[in-house]
């Protein structure tokens, strides 16, 4: 072989060997390629050392290849403690999020669904290999929160057949399998990996009825004034959502997990308040949301149910001045006030919004009712009971007919059931618009509304993840600052850095 050669199959061989172990680290899952890469450089290498086997054993015995030796087994030896390093901190995967609103960890909500994960759990992932990272690091923090959990990643671009066989149409479709089970899910962010998670988990459909037939808010209106978000929200829980017209039915089907009346406007027949009534006497559970009635008593005999629960709905309307500082009119409140010591609103710290809201209260001597919501307090709200008065643009306290804030806005309330396995459970909303589409995007509404439904089907999982809100700290630079800026970055920093320039290479010119 001539001279110029042998060293150039030396520099292909090495090479060759470097792309081998880098695709060991990098991509492990490309068995076959990896092998028939270490194998060929192997190969080279051996056939290379057969052609220069005097060479070679004249180096082996020289000081010089002492020397290199005993240099490599020293860097062996650091790499090999570096690699087991890597690797038992891949096994012992730990995580430290160091921002303030912790945007980088999962949700107490996800750590209560990773609880319930008692045996191995596969989530598999369908995506190009470049993207295998964006959802593999998020799926990491759920691993290292439960030992069952494990992870596999599959290139689709790869696998074109197994694409084929499971009907995989977008990148980025995960699969879940436990207990015998599988299903599959589009990866978006944290609350689709865990809702996902919790309908692998559930093993009960639950069934939610809204109530129709009085120009109730639709889950079918799309529009500000409609109810779709909350509506797909629930469906994303594996909540099924159905509608049901109590003027075509005897009674409220067996499976109705709980109902839900929003905002109707026309009055109840006193049939199907009856049937309502049969149905929380057997162990449903009902949430009500009911707006001010400004013409009449509309719905005084469904307002009634919530009296047996110990909640009363107030013939009147929220005023709450400090709402029109933030913005809004005083008919709006903007509450941030809760009661953290129930599981719906424990460490609940978002805002929300309850547009043209009667007052909800309690009934004095019942001890399982609880008020979750409440405005401000007086003289920044109250209760006003002249409605007339409201629609004319007036509104003045009246401390012998008005209630002083603040001023409850949301109660619930519970009761136990003979022969019944779950308690009757009653969630009493003094606002309908509370749950229309206009307030779902700014607020805190639909987590409110989620997690109380959550908690009248008694779900031991979530509807909503409860995100702190990213604190806006704004930097204000007055004009000097800003001079102040120009003159350091524009001027005296590159100043400063030619002159430094210039008087070394004089400096070095006169050496």
């Amino acid at each position: 072989m001539r001279n110029w050669l042998f060293p150039l199959w030396i520099i292909i061989d090495v090479l060759v060997w470097i792309a081998a172990i880098a695709l060991w680290i990098a991509a492990p899952e490309y068995t076959t390629l990896n092998i028939g890469i270490t194998g060929f450089a192997l190969t080279l290498a051996l056939l290379l050392s057969v052609l220069r086997i005097q060479d070679l054993r004249e180096v082996l015995k020289s000081s010089y290849f002492k020397t290199v030796l005993h240099h490599v087994i020293n860097v062996s030896l650091v790499l090999s403690i570096v690699g087991v390093l890597n690797y038992l901190g891949n096994r012992n995967f730990r995580e430290f999020d160091l921002t303030a609103e912790k945007r980088n960890s999962l949700t107490d909500q996800t750590f209560k669904i990773l609880d319930m994960v008692k045996s191995p759990l596969k989530f598999t992932v369908f995506s190009k290999r470049e993207e295998w990272e964006a959802f593999l690091n998020v799926l990491r923090l759920y691993q290292a929160k439960n030992k069952f959990i494990s992870l596999e990643a599959v290139d689709t671009d790869l696998r074109p057949d197994l694409v084929k066989a499971k009907g995989i149409s977008d990148n980025g479709t995960v699969f879940i399998q436990y207990e015998g089970k599988e299903t599959s899910f589009l990866m978006e962010d944290e609350l689709s990996v865990t809702n996902a998670l919790l309908k692998m988990l559930s093993n009960e459909k639950i069934h939610i009825y809204f109530v129709t037939g009085h120009q109730e808010i639709s889950c079918t209106n799309t529009s500000e004034e409609g109810l779709s978000v909350l509506c797909s929200k629930i469906k994303d829980q594996n909540y099924e959502v159905r509608t049901i017209d109590l003027t075509q039915t005897k009674e409220i089907p067996k499976d109705a997990t709980a109902l839900v009346i929003a905002g109707p406007i026309s009055s109840f027949l006193p049939e199907e308040a009856e049937q309502i009534k049969k149905y929380l006497e057997g162990g449903g559970s009902l949430f009500l949301a009911l707006a001010p009635a400004f013409k009449a008593e509309l719905y005084s005999n469904i307002a009634d149910l919530a009296l047996t629960y110990g909640l009363k709905l107030g013939n009147d309307v929220i005023i709450d001045r400090l709402s029109t500082i933030q913005g809004t009119e005083a008919t709006i409140p903007i509450v941030t006030k809760y009661e953290n010591g129930h599981p719906i609103t424990d460490g609940f710290e978002q805002r929300t919004i309850f547009p043209l809201s009667s007052s909800v209260s309690t009934v004095p001597g019942n001890d399982t009712a609880q008020i979750l919501a409440y405005t401000s307090s007086f003289p920044g709200s109250w209760a006003e009971s002249d409605l007339k008065g409201v629609t004319k643009g007036k509104a003045e306290f009246d401390k012998d007919k008005d209630i002083r804030g603040p001023v409850g806005l949301m109660g619930i309330g519970e009761k136990a059931i003979p022969g019944s396995p779950r308690d009757s459970r009653f969630v009493l909303l003094g606002s309908s618009s509370f749950l229309i589409n206009a307030y779902q995007g700014q607020s805190g509404n639909g987590t409110l509304f989620l997690n109380s439904l959550s908690w009248i089907v008694s779900d031991e999982g979530i509807m909503s993840l409860n995100r702190p809100g990213i604190e806006e700290s704004p930097v204000i630079l007055s004009s000097q600052h800003l001079q102040l800026i120009f003159i350091i970055s524009i001027l005296m920093v590159p100043i400063i850095f030619f002159g430094s320039a210039i008087f070394i290479y004089r400096r070095r010119r006169l050496l």
